[in-house]
């Protein structure tokens, strides 16, 4: 048994890799492009997947996607400039005029469920490229604005849907060429976001002096079509030829056991089928060796039914992972989910899904309900209401806060950029210390922590000194990168690894929904008042409780009595896990429950 978990350990691709595009050499034959396949076309494209190689073109995917959010990132969080000249033109109230990027952010992302339909019908290289087309089409028409109205649409709308479809792409993309340095490529990534800030806050501020907001909507669509050429870069892994271990899985299926152990007196299978190169889940193929397929949906890419594909932490901190590696791969893979089949009542065969049937396929897998019986989840949402709230306010209002202070145009907008430093060295500083091994079982804490300063920070930013607005920026910009980097591994330590990719689902559609509402209060505030100075209070304020409630969160996992298994505890399930006897205990009623109900049933 010990060789057996050693020769699976040392699997190396992903299970739904199965599922990338494959050359011409394995579609159908022409004219017949949906035609049913038998379980011999099955095995042959099976035959070949994909290795992750943790390297080599995936550093330029890391560049590429550090590209994407630094034009991506950099130009939504350097709003607050354009917000400025929006002011003076309109003459409108600042709530008002907060609804343009409060629109902006909240279509980006609620377009996360349209993306990964398309990202798993097409690539993440065609998506992202149509993404930037749309969203440079959105800042090439807002110029031609009569009324505020028409920036909502063309600016928020059309422009946040191409926001949206880049910026997915961007993310998961990396999870699928790095498995080992996960965590390096992604933090490398998502460093593009502060830096894209630091840069396009001082450059939007010299287009908007130089030339007006008009033409700088131009200028930045220009930029934005250079998202095509970053996306053009995002090519699918290379295929490799892994024919040795589709016999393996055919010894498999027709002995029952393992190739590499040794059955009575047989003996024992050679090297090469047992340290493959892929691991293949078994289930998944013993299924698919049951029911026809076509060629079309073989050569589908599927990147959102992996599991983990948002996990940006390492994988070395789930402990099935580091334990059984295999196991670990086809536990959070779904070969025959991703499948999408349809019977048509005329004759009763299946047949590749349609667009809209995979975008609700799509949207049931990210947004899951039923988690909402959570009651530690739940407070985390209300958390993360309380935080978008105030989220992207400081964004906007800065540097219109700042001129109001006195400062320069160019000095208002460059804390912006200061926020865009502190950003960038807050990912960093706090993802290194959730991995660190004394860290990380309070990491619940040092996430809701930042948000707390974070909040009082803001609450209490209201001084006319310069200074004390580079100050602010600073630490704004450090703390809430920790709230960015720290999300979806808060999420994972709540509810597992195998949940993240439909709890993430939800978090984002509450912050998109709060999102869009948050910076239009601040700005009504200020429209009632003639001043910044509640408007800021209320946004600290709200960031600031969102953080202190998460104090409570482990007590609320404990008092709804859940169900903590081992098998949670191996997916990295550790707010609200109870000793190691109670969950050995859990496991035996369990059992016993699954025994009685078979009992019943038979």
């Amino acid at each position: 048994m010990a060789s057996r978990q050693q020769d699976i350990s040392d699997a190396r691709a992903p299970t739904e890799s199965l599922l990338a595009p494959v050359d011409n050499s394995l579609r159908p034959p022409t004219g017949a492009p949906n035609q049913l396949l038998t379980e011999q076309d099955v095995e042959e494209r099976l035959a070949k997947t994909i290795e992750p190689p943790d390297g080599g073109w995936g550093w330029v995917i890391v560049f590429c996607s550090f590209g994407l959010h630094v034009i991506l990132d950099g130009i939504t969080y350097s709003f607050g400039v354009i917000f400025v000249a929006l002011l003076e033109d309109f003459q409108g109230g600042k709530g008002d005029t907060a609804w343009i990027l409060s629109i902006f952010v909240g279509v980006t992302l609620g377009t996360g469920p349209l993306a990964s339909a398309l990202v798993n019908r097409y690539s993440c290289r065609t998506v992202s490229i149509v993404g930037a087309v749309i969203g440079a089409v959105g800042f090439i028409i807002s110029p031609y604005a009569p009324a505020m109205w028409y920036l909502y649409i063309s600016f928020g709308v059309i422009g946040g849907i191409g926001f949206g479809l880049v910026y997915l792409p961007a993310i998961v993309i990396v999870s699928y060429y790095f498995e080992k340095r996960r965590a390096l490529a992604t933090g490398l990534a998502c460093c593009g976001s502060g830096f894209g800030t630091f840069i396009f806050a001082p450059l939007s501020a010299y287009f908007i002096e130089e030339f007006g907001w008009k033409q700088t909507c131009f200028l930045l669509a220009g930029i934005i079509l250079q998202c095509c050429v970053l996306g053009a870069l995002l090519r699918p892994l290379p295929l490799v030829d892994n024919t040795e271990t589709l016999e393996a899985v055919n010894q498999t299926q027709q002995n029952g056991k393992l190739s590499g152990e040794t059955q009575g007196d047989k003996p024992k299978p050679s090297g090469s089928h047992v340290r493959s190169k892929v691991s293949l889940n078994i289930a998944s193929i013993s299924s698919l060796n049951n029911q026809h397929v076509t060629g079309h949906q073989l050569k589908q890419h599927i990147p959102l039914h992996r599991k983990d594909v948002f996990y940006s932490g390492s994988l070395h901190n789930i402990p099935l992972y580091t334990q059984n590696k295999a196991d670990y791969i086809t536990s959070n893979m779904s070969l025959v989910h991703s499948l999408h089949q349809v019977k048509t009542p005329q004759t009763n065969t299946k047949q590749p899904a349609t667009c809209f049937e995979q975008l609700t396929d799509s949207f049931k897998s990210l947004i899951d309900f039923s988690l909402l019986a959570d009651w530690g989840f739940l407070l985390f949402l209300l958390s993360n209401i309380f935080t978008n709230l105030g989220f992207n306010a400081p964004f906007i209002f800065l540097p219109d806060r700042g001129i109001e202070y006195g400062l320069e145009p160019k000095a208002a907008a460059f804390l912006l950029s200061i926020i865009g430093i502190g950003n960038t060295i807050g990912r960093i500083m706090f993802g290194y210390l959730a991995d660190n091994k004394y860290i990380r079982p309070y990491r619940l804490y040092l996430y809701s922590t930042g948000l707390v300063i974070t909040g009082l920070c803001t609450a209490f930013s209201s001084f006319p000194s310069h200074q004390m607005q580079i100050a602010y920026a600073a630490l704004f910009g450090f703390f809430i990168g920790g709230y960015v980097s720290l999300t979806a591994i808060i999420l994972v330590d709540l509810l597992g690894v195998d949940k993240l990719t439909s709890s993430f689902g939800l978090t984002l559609l509450v912050q998109g929904v709060f999102v869009l509402i948050g910076p239009p209060i601040a700005g009504w505030l200020y429209d009632a008042t003639a001043s910044y100075t509640w408007s800021f209070a209320s946004i600290g304020g709200s960031i600031a409780i969102s953080g202190f409630m998460l104090y409570f969160l482990p007590l609320l996992s404990r008092l709804q009595h859940k169900r903590i298994t081992k098998h949670d505890t191996d997916m990295g399930v550790r707010i609200g896990v109870h000793s190691k006897q109670e969950i050995e205990d859990e496991e035996v009623n369990l059992k016993d429950s699954s025994a009685k109900e078979s009992d019943n049933k038979s």
